[in-house]
């Protein structure tokens, strides 16, 4: 038999609270700790719904129903709230799975023993129905050690997490304060007003004024969503990760008022008192106002000069929105830079200099080089003068130490030639002139010039150009010094093998020159310093061979400069192949100079 009765209208009052933070929390509901809530709020409507349900039934079979139907939150309600309060502070480590599920357990037989109770009469020795003065139908039903276990139980789990809740609240910040006071408060009053009816000492007598209390606890969580953002901002993630950051953050709502900050903007603001809901052009200093006042997206570099010096600050400016997308606030965040800042104008000052002693040494380079060049031309002049003399007068045994001095003085001469090269190269003041280039009597010329330094080595020179080769676009010169470079060094660290030349067209665009010799090679470790300036590949035997470890260096930012490139593949005992690639058009008709990236 249903009946209608006032009192109902409490527990229905708390199902549409509930609804109303369970609407709340739903966008969060990926959070371990709204998931939990979400929970804890459905055993709420479950508890609240099932009692007021109870409460209009004029029937013993009903009523008994309904409560035990009712039970599966009373048992549920203090495990999930315990769980809550140990996401919401951070410490759901503290409680192992083994704990958990014996909770669980422990839940679940204290609601097994609700349900057949008719079998051992240990939760309810008798149940009997009242028709109290108030015009309601109860229950009266005395209490079993079953009950009494379950009550324990429950108090207990209540009181862990509310401690816990408690203690965030003292140690929180007030939006964190007020945040956690709310959902204490919301779940507080449940279970003060079920001890109270418990105990004897309820105001309204047979009637349980839980589901009163789980009203008023669902508004305490409905303020908590609303007012306090609780799921929004939650202390304990914000304690881990946002108070621990180096970098000063501020949040403002939309009137300029302070709603958060960590310790590092607190120090920037200099506030000995709670800041948070004061004006931002209250707390903090007239330099901060300034370059925040009408920033509300973007990256900006501020300074701010004090006693000890100028501070330099990377700010950067963000627009908080709600989840309709509207404005709500900003959010600043300061990085001190100012090491950063420091460090990279030393690294500026470091560049500056190198550069400055780059361009000093090849300025002394180039100087040098033709210093040594004009009074060595002058020695090698004089030296062939004389040799040609002796030659005339039929003096030929003094002729050999005249040849010995010839020879080592144009090796001497090419060395400065090599330097000099490269510092007009670094100098930027190498031009070149390109100009229509059939490779096929360029090579042949180069090969003519070195046979006599293969033959010296007992080598032979082998040379394959393919037919009807475009010409390329290069500067002659220039390239026959870069072939000569590549074709002499492979008769040198070569002996009693081979050198092949062989020119092809390796793309539509590209006319390629490979120099290969069955030499000592190079080791793979040593080659990517091949073309490093003043750089040999120290191996031992190349030691002997001597040179200033230019040659390779200059061709390759030759043929950088010539639009080409220059590749090398070696292996040690079985020789090296050099490969020149030019292309075959883009080359400017009209002289360049060499430019900073080259090389």
């Amino acid at each position: 038999m249903w009946y209608f009765t006032p009192y109902i209208l409490l527990p229905l009052a708390a199902v549409l609270l509930a609804l109303g933070a369970m609407r709340l929390a739903w966008p969060y509901r990926r959070l371990p700790v709204a998931k939990v809530f979400l929970g804890l709020m459905f055993s709420t409507i479950w508890w609240s719904m099932c009692h007021a349900l109870e409460l209009s039934n004029a029937t013993i079979a009903g009523k008994v129903l309904l409560s035990n139907i009712q039970y599966i939150s009373v048992v549920s309600v203090p495990l999930l709230w315990l769980l809550f309060a140990l996401c919401y502070t951070d410490r759901a480590h503290l409680l192992p799975r083994s704990v958990l599920y014996s909770l669980i357990l422990l839940q679940s037989g204290f609601l097994i023993g609700a349900w057949t109770n008719g079998w051992h009469r240990l939760m309810w020795p008798r149940v009997e129905l009242t028709y109290t003065a108030g015009g309601l139908w109860v229950l009266t039903e005395p209490h079993g050690p079953l009950w009494y276990a379950s009550v324990l139980s429950a108090y207990a789990m209540v009181f862990a997490g509310t401690v816990l809740m408690i203690n965030q609240a003292i140690r929180s910040q007030s939006l964190y304060r007020a945040q956690a006071i709310s959902l204490v408060v919301g779940a507080l009053l449940p279970w003060a007003a079920s001890m109270l009816f418990v105990t004897g000492l309820s105001p309204i007598p047979f009637v349980d004024p839980t589901p009163v209390a789980f009203a008023l606890g669902g508004l305490a969580f409905t303020v908590a969503m609303q007012r306090y953002r609780a799921l929004d901002l939650l202390p304990a993630a914000r304690e881990r990760i946002v108070d621990q950051m180096p970098d000063a953050i501020i949040v403002l709502d939309m009137h300029d008022r302070i709603i958060d900050l960590n310790p590092a903007a607190q120090a920037i603001l200099s506030a000995t008192t709670d800041v948070l809901g004061k004006s931002l052009a209250r707390v903090a200093p007239p330099w901060l106002i300034e370059q925040v006042r009408d920033r509300y997206e973007g990256q900006f570099e501020v300074q701010q000069t004090g006693e000890t010096g100028t501070t330099t600050y990377d700010l950067r400016c963000t627009t908080l929105r709600d989840r309709d997308g509207s404005p709500a606030g900003r959010i600043f965040v300061l990085r001190d830079i100012t090491l950063f800042k420091q460090a990279a104008q030393a690294l500026q000052e470091a560049k500056e200099a190198a550069e400055a002693a780059s361009q000093a040494k090849s300025a002394f380079l180039s100087m040098m080089s033709h210093e040594l060049r004009t009074p060595l031309t002058a020695i090698l002049g004089y030296s062939e003068f004389l040799r040609e003399d002796l030659l005339n007068r039929d003096l030929h045994s003094l002729t050999s130490d005249l040849d010995r001095i010839i020879t080592a003085g144009r090796h001497l001469l090419t060395l400065i030639n090599d330097i000099l090269d490269y510092a007009r190269l670094e100098a930027n003041a190498v031009t070149i002139h390109p100009e229509p280039v059939h490779m096929s009597t360029l090579i042949n010329e180069v090969v003519m010039t070195l046979q006599g330094l293969a033959k010296q080595g007992q080598n032979t020179i082998t040379v394959t150009v393919e037919p009807d080769l475009p010409p390329v676009l290069a500067d002659p010169v220039r390239l026959r010094q870069v072939l000569l470079n590549l074709v002499g060094n492979a008769c040198k660290f070569t002996g009693q093998g081979e050198i092949r030349v062989h020119c092809y067209r390796s793309t539509t665009a590209e006319i390629q020159i490979d120099v290969s010799d069955t030499g000592i090679g190079i080791a793979a470790d040593q080659l990517q310093h091949l073309f490093k300036p003043f750089v040999q590949v120290d191996n031992g035997p190349t030691r002997r061979y001597g040179g200033t470890g230019l040659g390779l260096a200059i061709c390759q930012r030759l043929c950088q400069v010539m639009g080409g490139a220059i590749l090398v593949t070696s292996e040690p005992g079985r020789g090296s192949t050099f490969s020149v690639r030019l292309p075959i058009t883009g080359v400017p008709s009209a002289p360049c100079e060499v430019s900073q990236e080259d090389g």
